[in-house]
């Protein structure tokens, strides 16, 4: 089996349109942050985020607008 890397055409040919690999990024964030039930450390640790930033995902956790469904 060979293994190459990826470029970037094989990358958007595989989500599709309108997804980038940050919304992804993001959207992964935001979910270990209702997992980690607003862990910032937690954030900082796994995925590199200054305490601020990682502050700004564990915000919405419990924002009343927010529905985690």
């Amino acid at each position: 089996m060979e293994t190459r890397n990826v470029g970037i055409r094989w990358i958007k040919l595989l989500l599709g349109p309108g997804v980038s690999c940050r919304s992804i990024r993001e959207d992964r964030i935001l979910a270990e942050a209702m997992a980690s039930r607003g862990d910032a450390k937690r954030l900082h640790d796994m995925f590199g985020l200054s305490i601020n930033a990682s502050l700004r995902y564990t915000n919405v956790v419990d924002h009343p607008g927010f529905d985690s469904a």
